[in-house]
């Protein structure tokens, strides 16, 4: 009996022995997705409680480097100092990069100037919300109340109330009288 017992004994302690020196399997894959996914996104900007920018977009995709991907349409409002949309911007998508605090807009986009009735469009632009500006080195078309613009590359204010254009060309142009020396 005390044989089979010691048998018994024996075994049970062999497995616990095994069963301690089996080494786990270790799972050396890095996950390399998306740090976060955000739906519907209706962000407001502001300065001293004054709303600055508003931005809407229905999808926002933050990388392990804190990229932010805006893989569908972007909109953006500008406010001046009264609270009024001083000008509208969309584009198909946007990029906004951590590592210089820019975001560029990509596909069909257009700055309309609400205060003063202008529309630009070009395939892309980049925004540097430090500077408070927007430029591309892409070809523009700028519609006026009066004339048509096109040109490559442009630099303006972020709310669009000041810009110019690096290179004009094929442009319709009216006056209302030439100046007079």
């Amino acid at each position: 009996m005390f044989g089979h017992l010691r048998f018994l004994l024996l075994v049970v302690i062999s497995l616990l022995i095994w069963s301690c020196q089996k080494e786990q399997a270790v799972d050396n894959r890095v996950y390399r997705g998306p740090k976060s996914e955000l739906l519907g996104i209706d962000m407001v900007y502001s300065d001293s409680g004054r709303t600055v920018v508003h931005m809407i977009t229905d999808q926002q995709i933050t990388s392990p480097t804190e990229d932010r991907i805006y893989p569908k349409e972007m909109k953006l409002w500008f406010y001046d100092k009264l609270g009024n949309v001083s000008s509208q911007i969309r584009g198909d998508s946007a990029h906004f990069f951590r590592t210089d605090n820019s975001y560029k807009l990509m596909g069909h986009v257009v700055i309309n100037n609400v205060l003063k009735g202008e529309l630009m469009k070009t395939d892309e632009f980049t925004w540097l919300p430090d500077e408070k500006r927007i430029f591309t080195t892409k070809p523009v078309s700028i519609k006026t109340r009066t004339d048509i613009v096109h040109g490559v590359g442009f630099d303006a204010a972020q709310d669009f109330s000041t810009y110019s254009l690096r290179h004009v060309s094929n442009s319709v142009l009216t006056v209302d009288e030439l100046p007079t020396n």
